[in-house]
């Protein structure tokens, strides 16, 4: 499916896409609040500054995507994988992220505020100025994640790279 053809379905109210093969089309800055995109593939995507808040997004495959500056906030990427993806100042405020594989992703300065990622995988992960206030992080994977001035964030000593942490 592509882009356009995909808005036009969305601007119609059709709001289920799951499973669609969406690898490589560009949604920069679309609004799509509350979409499903359940199983989609957006390998590659790029979704800079879209508004997919609210949105489902549980198995989608992300690998590699742009989704910088991207609003998820209160959306459901429960076992998606979003590895190598862009997702710089993203706002997942609120998502559940339970699961999601976020490995070698680069979420510099993304507000992860009250979101679930219980058991998520961010290992090799910048998070460099990331927030997690409130965020709930049992079992979270942060191996050699890249983590300095980072807000919020309460993790036992055994999740910790002291490679990549700021120990201050």
């Amino acid at each position: 499916m592509t882009g356009p053809e995909l808005l036009k379905r969305y601007a119609a109210g059709e709001r289920d896409f799951a499973n669609a093969d969406l690898r490589g089309v560009d949604l920069r800055e679309a609004s799509l609040r509350g979409i499903v995109l359940r199983g989609a593939n957006l390998a590659k995507a790029n979704l800079g500054w879209a508004n997919l808040e609210e949105a489902d997004l549980t198995g989608a495959n992300g690998v590699g995507a742009k989704l910088n500056a991207a609003h998820l906030r209160a959306a459901n990427l429960t076992n998606a994988n979003f590895g190598e993806a862009n997702l710089k100042s993203a706002n997942l405020k609120n998502a559940n992220l339970t699961g999601i594989i976020l490995r070698g992703a680069v979420c510099v300065g993304a507000k992860f505020q009250g979101a679930i990622l219980r058991g998520a995988n961010l290992a090799k992960t910048q998070l460099d100025g990331a927030d997690f206030t409130g965020a709930d992080t049992t079992a979270m994977d942060l191996t050699y994640a890249e983590m300095t001035k980072i807000e919020g964030l309460v993790i036992a000593a055994d999740q910790k790279s002291w490679k990549a942490v700021d120990k201050a």
